[in-house]
């Protein structure tokens, strides 16, 4: 539970106390700092990123809170990458995407590092707004679920369709 007071030194002011940092805050000063880390990407307000204070603050109710949103990492291995090919796969699962679909790796026999690799396909909220990801070559539902909350600036929700619901759809 976030206290609001004012100092006498800073009459008309609001303060807080900010846990993450710990600091005594001005609101104005957490919401330039909330967005600095999320518009901006300064570096060392990375601990502001997925501070939903700070969203509130910045007046951002439906604001992304996952600490993988606008983050260099790769869907498929979850890992930290310096680049991502085509803004989805690190240098590395590229290539041995490659090698899959080509059907020979390098020294031109079959890939066995890559499993199979489907089109596979995930709906969520994004915010408000409904969305569907559709990718043709992944390697399980995990790499569209780390795509979403990498690549949204907006609060993600998944839910989950039961055969017994999708079979009722059907129905009606």
């Amino acid at each position: 539970m976030v206290q609001y007071s004012e100092m006498p030194e800073l009459p008309g002011v609001v303060m807080f106390k900010c846990e993450r940092l710990r600091a005594t805050l001005a609101v104005s000063s957490c919401a330039n700092m909330w967005r600095g880390g999320n518009r901006d990407g300064i570096e060392r307000l990375e601990r502001c990123k997925a501070c939903p204070v700070g969203a509130v603050h910045a007046g951002e109710t439906a604001a992304s809170m996952s600490p993988m949103m606008g983050q260099c990492i790769c869907a498929r291995c979850h890992r930290g990458a310096t680049r991502l090919v085509g803004k989805h796969l690190c240098v590395s699962c590229y290539n041995r995407q490659r090698e899959f679909l080509v059907g020979a790796n390098s020294k031109g026999t079959a890939p066995t590092k890559v499993g199979q690799l489907t089109r596979r396909r995930i709906r969520y909220l994004s915010g408000p707004d409904p969305i569907s990801l559709t990718l043709d070559h992944s390697r399980d539902t995990m790499e569209l679920v780390v795509t979403a909350l990498r690549d949204s600036k907006k609060r993600v929700t998944f839910a989950f369709h039961s055969q017994a619901q999708l079979t009722q759809q059907r129905l009606f």
